[in-house]
């Protein structure tokens, strides 16, 4: 009987600690690097192993799974100097949960599988850090049947919900719709807030009032909290979603698609991250409330 896969982990911020955290709480053998070596220690200290570079992990790991900021991150990691594809060899996998454009993540698949053999299957996820902490996440995945099979045993650990899309870029198409409706919704949430509070109604108890209704909705009972709190940095990052937003309006564009709600709210976005202080869910809300009395 074949042993299980060992296991591979880049990328330790808000949402990737806690996914590793489950898989080491899991039994699985885990070896971790981060380009902040500081933020591997809690892992170290629960089991996990330290590697000194990506080829390092790739070198003690049949799947490695990465969670890091962007594309240019992921290809660094992988193609870098002391990167994984310097290790890879045919029978590794590498299991991206970035958020990148989709055409993006079939050529870094196409990439490595020539130079080294290795698969790639694409699985970003949903369900923020709150998701990952409590292994609730939802995985949208592209890739071999094969390869998507042999990781699902690795998310059970961290995700709820793992559905096998597509061919690789399936999972980032469908994560780039994910966050086109947690945008929109996102911003209606923050407008609804405002009418609630200029109405002289508690902003803080519409969940409590809608709840059973067709605007109920996780998001809703998730994420408006945090907008009346005000200013929070718990939640994912806002440049991060500007980020999905403008690969969204990317492939929008190349195949003719017209998403102007899209345009708009990624342009709000972008002007709330230039004029409000550097917070997370408030951002939304400063922008509509303007400059406050001093």
């Amino acid at each position: 009987m074949k042993s299980p896969d060992t296991v591979g982990f880049i990328g330790l911020g808000l949402q990737g600690t806690p996914i590793a955290r489950r898989l080491v709480n899991a039994g699985h053998p885990v070896t971790v690097w981060n380009r902040t070596p500081a933020k591997t220690e809690p892992l170290l200290a629960e089991g996990a192993h330290e590697a000194t570079s990506p080829a390092e992990v790739m070198e003690a790991s049949d799947v490695v799974i990465l969670c890091v900021t962007d594309a240019a991150a992921v290809e660094e990691v992988t193609f870098g100097p002391a990167g994984l594809a310097s290790t890879a060899t045919p029978g590794k996998l590498v299991v991206d949960h970035s958020s990148i454009r989709p055409q993006t993540a079939r050529d870094l698949a196409n990439r490595l599988a020539t130079e080294s053999g290795a698969s790639w299957v694409d699985a970003p996820v949903s369900g923020g850090v709150a998701g990952a902490t409590a292994g609730t996440l939802t995985i949208m995945a592209g890739g071999a049947q094969t390869d998507f099979d042999r990781a699902d045993t690795l998310f059970a650990a961290y995700a709820r919900r793992r559905t096998l899309i597509g061919p690789v870029g399936s999972g980032q198409t469908v994560k780039l719709c994910n966050q086109i409706i947690v945008a929109t919704t996102s911003w209606g949430l923050a407008e609804a807030t405002q009418v609630a509070a200029a109405a002289g109604l508690d902003p803080a108890r519409l969940p409590e009032y809608l709840e059973g209704g067709l605007a109920d909705s996780p998001l809703l009972r998730a994420y408006q909290p945090h907008m009346v709190a005000g200013h929070d940095t718990s939640l994912a990052s806002i440049e991060n979603l500007i980020k999905d937003l403008d690969s969204a309006l990317d492939l929008a564009r190349k195949t003719n698609c017209p998403v102007p709600l899209v345009a708009q709210v990624t342009e709000l976005l972008r002007t709330a991250v230039k004029w409000t202080p550097p917070a997370e869910a408030g951002r939304f809300i400063d922008l509509l409330k303007g400059p406050q009395a001093q």
